[in-house]
């Protein structure tokens, strides 16, 4: 369980600094004012589902939305046709961001919910800018279009190109079936396309001239299955044949393709479980005098979140957007930092951005019980009932992101509890794994 009375503290002081309900009412009237805006995107993009990276259409709704709030908005950002910057400032201060995603999955749409993602992040930027703008809040509000989460690595890319190494702290959220979390983790993913390459012969004939690409596969397959008994509980393989659908029994197969994937707790546990898949994977080819090659795609680290950032989004959450105090809303339970179990199935690309700067991804409710990457999650996902969720979830992240602006004690806090932590994870990466997270460190201002 997790220590929270240090953090709780300094959550529970902003609340009662003089003039918070004041600022929250002004700062939920200005998302309010906008939901007929906001309620058109959620619906256009669940409406209207597109890959990542060809995010055309959701591109061009929200950036021409965050344009006319008076956002300062930069279309096909950092060399990525579809993604954005929407800025607004006023005075010297602190930075805080929001994320927008808004890809969506092969053959069943948004059903993982990033229209409610996008429309999250419109929310919370348009409440922190009304503190900016009108309440004499100083700093500014960055809200990132993160194209391309699943499985393409968006955000990285995006970390690659700089987008984050200017700001204080990473906000979002994501939606769930029955319950609100301040503390969600993700686990560290890596996934690579896998070739094996041989020679085709005739099966019945020559099958003495032919080297069974498919050989390679299954043999691979089979020792993966045996080495599954030393792996953790935590610990995950994937693999799906993409096999050549030409291919006939009397051919023997000259190639074969497959998608692999590793998945763990923490970095330094996937570095360990994808070096004995690679043994794996050559072992196999040497055994079927096959050839194999391997391309990774995007890794995905596992997802740690600011301790200090989790408390004050649970305090404010309580206080503002209690689902108690709604009768449509209060079968769900808010769970505090402290209370959560820990548990991850997922991946994310926001596990990156973690590892660069304080950050968190709450979830909240948008109930039923079909699972994410499903057909009846996308219906979920459409309903008034999430949209509702969705605003009431971004007025918490804004005056998350507020008190980053305003607090100089709980920035700094904020600060120290995340350097401290990732030294803390960083032991057992490889070397370049851990220098790179270093480099991207010294980039940002030091508090």
């Amino acid at each position: 369980m997790k220590s929270a009375t240090e953090p709780r503290t300094v959550a529970s002081a902003l609340l009662s600094a003089s003039g918070v309900d004041e600022l929250a009412e002004k700062v939920f009237a200005a998302i309010d004012k906008q939901d007929e805006g906001l309620r058109t995107i959620n619906k256009e993009i669940w409406e209207n589902p597109e890959l990542g990276f060809k995010e055309v259409h959701a591109h061009k709704i929200l950036t021409d939305f965050l344009e006319d709030q008076g956002f300062k908005v930069t279309r096909s950002a950092y060399n990525i046709s579809t993604a954005f910057r929407a800025e607004y400032f006023s005075g010297e201060g602190r930075t805080v961001s929001f994320n927008a995603e808004f890809d969506a999955l092969p053959g069943i749409g948004h059903a993982c919910g990033h229209n409610l993602i996008a429309t999250i992040g419109v929310a919370a930027a348009i409440g922190v800018k009304e503190a900016l703008k009108n309440q004499g809040v100083s700093g500014k509000v960055v809200l990132i279009g993160t194209p391309a989460e699943e499985s393409l690595g968006g955000k990285v890319k995006l970390l690659e190109a700089g987008a984050y190494d200017d700001l204080d702290c990473s906000l979002m959220a994501h939606p769930a079936n029955d319950r609100y979390t301040s503390y969600g983790r993700t686990l560290a993913s890596w996934r690579a396309n896998v070739t094996w390459t041989g020679e085709a012969a005739h099966a019945a004939a020559a099958p003495y001239m032919g080297r069974n690409a498919l050989d390679g596969f299954v043999s691979a397959y089979s020792s993966t299955g045996l080495y599954r008994q030393q792996l953790m509980p935590t610990d995950r393989i994937h693999h799906v044949i993409q096999g050549n659908h030409d291919m006939v029994a009397n051919i023997i197969p000259d190639s074969v393709d497959s998608v692999w994937g590793v998945r763990g707790k923490t970095r330094p546990r996937v570095e360990q479980v994808r070096e004995q898949l690679f043994k794996i994977l050559h072992a196999s080819a040497s055994a079927t005098n096959t050839s194999v090659e391997i391309t990774p795609f995007q890794d995905y680290w596992d997802q740690n979140p600011s301790l200090q950032l989790a408390n004050a989004y649970y305090e404010l959450q309580k206080k503002y957007v209690d689902p108690a105090k709604d009768t449509e809303t209060s079968k769900f339970t808010i769970t505090a930092p402290e209370d959560d179990d820990g548990e991850a199935a997922a991946s994310s690309d926001q596990g990156n951005v973690s590892w660069f700067l304080p950050s968190i991804q709450v979830s909240f409710p948008v109930g039923g019980t079909a699972p994410a990457h499903n057909a009846g999650f996308r219906e979920l996902a459409g309903t008034d009932f999430a949209h509702g969720q969705a605003i009431k979830t971004a007025k918490a992240l804004a005056l998350t992101g507020i008190q980053v602006l305003q607090n100089e004690a709980f920035a700094k806090a904020m600060w120290e509890e995340w350097e401290a932590m990732i030294a803390k994870i960083s032991v057992g990466l490889k070397e370049g794994s851990a220098d790179s997270t270093k480099r991207a460190a010294k980039k940002r201002h030091v508090h």
